[in-house]
């Protein structure tokens, strides 16, 4: 089953107004003045090029449990859990850099002392079924 992200409102405005007046500026910068190749590689790295790549982590940011794995896709970064080493799942509003796009996550923690943070939309379903498909795993509330 796919689960999108959950995006926060502010947070779309705090990624795309940046990320719009940067790649304008930096367009603007290299159609309007002959730059050197230094200068032109510089401009578009940073201007569109790392735009570019925020906004492919933006719209690919999903979550996706399948028989006995979850995947967890952010752009071009890509994690693998096996169910059965998920130990536990709790609601949080931690705002460590995560592949979560909201501040209403969860907190999966698997392995020896691994953990991950996630934004589901559906919080509750996608608990309800790493519950269902988890051997071992503990809801903390």
């Amino acid at each position: 089953m796919k689960f999108k992200s959950r995006k926060d409102w502010w947070l779309s405005i705090i990624v795309w107004i940046p990320m719009i007046f940067s790649m304008g500026s930096g367009l603007y910068a290299l159609i309007d003045k002959t730059a050197n190749t230094l200068d032109f590689i510089i401009v578009f790295t940073l201007c569109v090029t790392l735009p570019l790549f925020i906004l492919w982590m933006w719209l690919t940011t999903y979550y996706l449990v399948v028989e006995n794995t979850l995947i967890i896709k952010f752009g071009p970064f890509k994690k693998i859990i096996p169910l059965d080493t998920i130990k536990s799942v709790r609601k949080t509003t931690n705002p460590l850099s995560s592949p979560a796009l909201s501040l209403k996550r969860l907190e999966i923690v698997y392995g020896y002392y691994e953990s991950v943070l996630i934004s589901p939309i559906d919080r509750d379903e996608f608990i309800k079924i790493l519950y269902t498909r988890c051997k071992n795993i503990k809801i903390i509330s």
